[in-house]
């Protein structure tokens, strides 16, 4: 925790941050999103400077919420260096410092440069966010003097907190255990039900449409998944879903992250949607890919899970559903309260696919679909929109992905 002096980025985020998972809510991101934040307020025409240098990783920005809703951003493309300076997201290798100005105020038709606005609030929370460091064990991204930027505030300098270290997921904790049990909860009633299909039904979301603190440079697509069709009783334990694959940089694996790739980031997610706590990812660097680039992933709990082998064969990604092993476990919502083994939670299942930065001459990505009619958006998509469905055990261990008749 942070010293009582410590008030830039008192808060460090992302689930790896916490071993109880009571803050594991809002981030759906556990293995690769690091963020910080600091409430500010100010009156219309205070400023708060900004002053960072650009980490090492595949993305970062700076972006202002009320609530969980986004206010406004600045991703790493759009941020000019300091004179002298390199921005490495643009070219070059060089980690360059930058400024940047939060303005109390509205935007006007014509944003300033390295500048975001707060509107008509007094009150917001300023969020500096980091996805996939390239150091895979550096939250910060590499970043050095400052490590996170420093913040000018009331004709001051913030005493910037420090920066804690990824924590390993503990099987001794409930978050830690949410890939190891099947579902030991209660079904929803009437009042907690929620829609869900068979098969289920994908749809995009924009950033600034969305809640529980979106990323103003990911567009989502997201299906709800229910235990009511997939479950032993049912005989289908695995849902399975597909999809091509957009291209990325591989940075960890020396790539510049400004090489021409479709998207700067993506990764697949489940998330329990009462309480919005993840549950586990894949960032797309370690998902494995067919011959023709495309991505199959399988969802299920740890006792149905297929063995390594056969996910091999089809070429394939397991990733847990999640559910509270034990009967003192407990998971908690936005609010910090508990939800236990008497509870719906982890009843459903919410798969996040998201799409970070993707490039404009990508055609089918999320940004530029989500502009289509709702009808047209899968066809604009082609190859590259997610299809799938529920299946035994024994049909994928047969057939792999045809199993779900696609």
């Amino acid at each position: 925790m942070a010293g009582a002096t410590c008030t830039g980025w008192p808060v460090q985020g992302g689930p790896e941050s916490d071993r109880t998972g009571l803050g594991n809510t809002n981030f759906p991101e556990a293995s690769s999103t690091t963020y910080w934040t600091t409430k500010l307020s100010g009156v219309p025409g205070t400023t708060v400077t900004v002053a960072g240098r650009f980490p090492y990783g595949r993305f970062t920005a700076l972006e202002v919420y009320t609530g969980d809703e986004l206010v406004d951003h600045i991703s790493d493309v759009d941020i000019q260096p300091d004179p002298g300076q390199n921005n490495p997201y643009v070219s070059g290798t060089d980690n360059g410092t930058y400024t940047v100005t939060v303005m109390f105020g509205p935007q006007p038709a014509t944003k300033a440069p390295n500048t975001i606005y707060t509107g008509f609030l007094t009150s917001v929370v300023l969020m500096y966010r980091i996805y996939h460091a390239t150091d895979a064990n550096d939250p910060a991204g590499g970043a050095r003097d400052p490590v996170l930027p420093a913040l000018f505030v009331d004709g001051a300098w913030l005493q910037t907190c420090p920066v804690r270290p990824f924590l390993k997921i503990s099987d001794s904790t409930p978050w830690g255990r949410l890939d190891d049990g099947g579902f030991i909860g209660s079904p929803p009633g009437p009042r907690t039900r929620i829609a869900s299909f068979d098969p289920p039904v994908w749809s995009i979301t924009a950033p600034y449409s969305a809640h529980y603190y979106p990323n103003g440079a990911n567009f989502y697509m997201s299906a709800t998944l229910s235990r009511e069709f997939i479950s032993p009783a049912t005989g289908r334990t695995l849902y399975l879903v597909r999809f091509r694959a957009p291209t990325f940089p591989d940075t960890r694996a020396g790539e510049p992250v400004y090489a021409d790739r479709q998207v700067h980031f993506w990764s697949m997610c489940t998330d329990d949607p009462y309480t919005t706590n993840v549950n586990r990812c894949l960032p797309d660097d370690a998902v494995v890919l067919d011959a023709d680039g495309f991505a199959t992933f399988v969802f299920s709990d740890r006792s149905t899970k297929p063995s390594d082998a056969l996910l091999q064969q089809h070429k394939a990604n397991w990733i847990a559903l999640g559910a509270l092993r034990r009967s003192t476990d407990v998971v908690y919502d936005r609010a910090q309260q508990p939800w236990g083994v008497n509870t719906p939670v982890h009843y459903y299942n919410a798969l996040l696919y998201r799409q970070t930065l993707a490039r404009g001459s990508f055609l089918q990505s999320f940004a530029n679909v989500y502009k289509a009619p709702l009808d047209q958006q899968q066809a604009a998509m082609g190859d590259y929109w997610p299809v799938g469905g529920y299946c035994t055990a024994e049909s994928f261990a047969a057939q792999g992905f045809a199993c779900t008749g696609h």
